[in-house]
């Protein structure tokens, strides 16, 4: 959850970092984007080094750098050198989150205990970043956007005793590093669960960026009003991502669960991207999108262990589908924006809505047959 508050705090300190430090427009995109680039450059190496040289010690150092790197944002005092630190917090995040699912799924005792545990796992982007979202405006209020980055510096600090106190040592090693890289990238299932999380992300991460803007620009909504739903659209994910593990853990197959979660999205795109519903009807279809959708990141986050070639695959495995959860980010917003900028408005977005949803559900049919081929 710590992680997921890093991913979101720097949205409402922006305004106070442009004015403080002098950073244009472009420079402030860059410091809340140059999170991601570790992500979208190297996840699957992160996760290889992981499986090589073990899982809890790259995971300790992880939260490690993402408090050393909070506590240095916190004293920065102009654009490169905060963008630095912004660079090391991505470090920080892609070595714990690739290595995390390891954990959790080596702590638990039994395949239907793991998938309810990597299900609460699956939950930690939108629980601590609809957190973040709700808690800094109070924060930076009080103490000032560098006050929020000192707090949660001393959150990951505090979750790095905990995570030495109480983390498993799970195996690792024993497997070459490219010889890991090439044995995942060659499973199935691996490539069918990565694929399925850039079809998600590129949905959801779309709404959660475009909501504002839409509800402020379109609607006439006040920023604090649109900051506020948006929060509560990501909080809603969360017990979406919790539900996930626990039917899997229930007997519910897992490429099933996907298909259908992709037609509910697909359904709740039409009605809020529409012009035939009102307002109000629009946004609560917007938090069954988002809940529903929940269950998804469930189905990934429980599926690494079961589709990944060994124990000691899971990380790269993880690798890959947070290196396709960036590149869905990245393309998917960019994609509806440019769409509602050329071809008259944000309802022209939902053929995009749409074909991401149908891949998604074809990622299900994938993941449904591959199973059903297994031992």
């Amino acid at each position: 959850m710590i992680c997921g508050a890093y991913m979101t705090k720097v949205a409402p300190a922006l305004p106070l970092q442009r004015a403080e430090l002098g950073l244009t427009l472009v420079e402030s995109g860059f410091i809340a984007t140059a999170f991601n680039v570790m992500g979208g450059l190297a996840g699957i190496l992160a996760g290889t080094m992981c499986d090589r040289y073990g899982y809890r010690r790259l995971g300790l150092a992880g939260l490690a750098i993402l408090a050393l790197a909070g506590l240095l944002g916190a004293a920065a005092w102009n654009f490169p050198f905060l963008l630095a630190t912004r660079f090391l917090e991505g470090v920080g995040f892609i070595l714990f989150t690739v290595s995390g699912s390891a954990l959790i799924a080596s702590a638990a005792e039994g395949s239907r205990d793991r998938a309810r545990a990597l299900g609460l796992w699956a939950a930690y982007m939108p629980a601590g970043g609809g957190i973040a979202l709700l808690i800094a405006p109070p924060a930076i209020a009080a103490w000032g956007w560098r006050g929020l980055w000192v707090v949660l510096a001393v959150a990951a600090a505090a979750s790095f005793a905990l995570a030495a106190r109480y983390a498993p040592s799970p195996k690792h090693g024993g497997i070459a590093s490219l010889r890991l890289l090439t044995e995942s990238l060659v499973q199935p299932g691996n490539l069918a669960l990565a694929v399925l999380f850039a079809f998600y992300v590129s949905q959801w991460a779309s709404v959660m960026i475009w909501l504002p803007t839409f509800l402020v620009d379109e609607r006439g909504a006040s920023a604090a009003a649109a900051a506020f739903l948006t929060a509560l659209m990501v909080l809603v994910n969360a017990p979406g991502n919790v539900a996930g593990g626990w039917l899997l853990s229930r007997g519910v197959r897992r490429g099933p669960m996907v298909i259908a979660a992709s037609a509910i999205m697909a359904l709740c795109s039409a009605g809020m991207l529409g012009p035939w519903l009102p307002d109000t009807a629009r946004y609560l279809l917007c938090l069954v999108f988002s809940a529903c959708a929940g269950v998804i990141p469930g189905a990934i986050f429980s599926g690494l262990p079961v589709h990944a070639k060994t124990p000691q695959h899971i990380s790269t495995a993880n690798g890959m589908v947070l290196q396709t959860s960036q590149a869905g980010q990245f393309v998917g917003p960019i994609a509806l924006a440019w769409l509602a900028s050329h071809h008259g408005g944000w309802g022209a977005t939902l053929w995009a809505m749409l074909a991401f949803a149908a891949g998604g559900a074809l990622c299900g049919i994938a993941i449904a047959r591959i199973e059903r081929r297994m031992p």
